[in-house]
């Protein structure tokens, strides 16, 4: 039984910058003395990135499209940015944050 992924070699490169990027802002999110708040909204926003990025990774597997390597590369920015505006906005109005 082969349990190799059948995906396109085009993603490798993209998948490890990623990661090399998350890591990066991760140990950078880790270092803020703010109570966890960063390094949480940081694991959120990483989670989701890969869950997306799973799916996209599912829904063309053998021809990537230019998008698809942008976003598998770089794509984490906006989400994190988009993380953080939003659970701040959830923690505000729920008030633990303020």
């Amino acid at each position: 039984m082969n349990r190799s992924l059948p995906i396109s070699d085009s993603y490798r490169g993209p998948i490890f910058d990623a990661i090399k990027l998350q890591v990066v802002l991760g140990v950078l999110s880790l270092l803020m003395l703010d109570g966890g708040d960063c390094a949480h909204i940081s694991g959120a926003a990483l989670l989701s990135f890969w869950g997306g990025t799973a799916v996209l990774i599912w829904r063309h597997p053998s021809n990537p499209t230019r998008f698809d390597l942008q976003w598998t590369r770089f794509g984490y920015l906006p989400v994190l940015a988009f993380a953080f505006t939003v659970i701040q906005i959830v923690w505000v109005s729920k008030g633990f944050r303020g």
